[in-house]
């Protein structure tokens, strides 16, 4: 009898292990601190899609929309980012995921200060490396710090050059 016991008792065990490993393939998620633009300006709140093509292999999707309007006559401004990220993903503890790779995004920018209207389109290209603690199987938070190019339009102000941000991401796991 005490063996069927422990028998038991370590097949449970067992399952409970096995479902703290497995990663769930599909998720939603959301920057919620993005830095680069505090204080600034309103900054462009993104929404990401992490995609685990291989246990080790991830995409991430995303889409991010910001929109400012002004007083009639003033300046209105609308930011639509879409992007991509493909990232290396390592398990460094049981709940602890890093990841590297890179992320591209294709801002398109449109102003109207009430005389002219005028759109462009701006791109970025960034070096990103992060970690995420999932809380539970389906939760995660994490952290990621970016180092990156970006190439403005004459829409929003010709300051091509390097730049460094991070973003703190919440992740829901399907």
């Amino acid at each position: 009898m005490k063996k069927l016991v422990f028998a038991l008792a370590a097949l449970a065990l067992a399952a409970t292990a096995g479902a703290q490993e497995a990663r769930r393939p599909f998720g939603l998620g959301v920057a919620i601190v993005p830095l680069e633009g505090a204080g600034i300006s309103p900054p462009t709140i993104e929404v990401y899609a992490p995609i685990a093509v291989a246990p080790t292999l991830r995409v991430e999707p995303s889409l991010g929309i910001v929109t400012q309007d002004g007083p009639a006559g003033d300046l209105d401004t609308r930011d639509i980012t879409l992007g991509v990220g493909l990232f290396y993903v390592q398990r460094i503890a049981a709940p602890v995921d890093l990841y590297m790779g890179g992320r591209l995004k294709l801002n398109f920018a449109h102003v109207d200060d009430g005389v002219n209207d005028d759109s462009g389109t701006d791109v970025i290209l960034a070096a990103a490396m992060g970690a995420e603690h999932y809380l539970a199987t389906h939760f995660s938070l994490g952290a990621e710090a970016q180092l990156g190019f970006h190439s403005d339009s004459d829409v929003s102000g010709d300051d091509s050059g390097l730049f460094t941000t991070g973003l703190a991401f919440l992740r829901f796991y399907f």
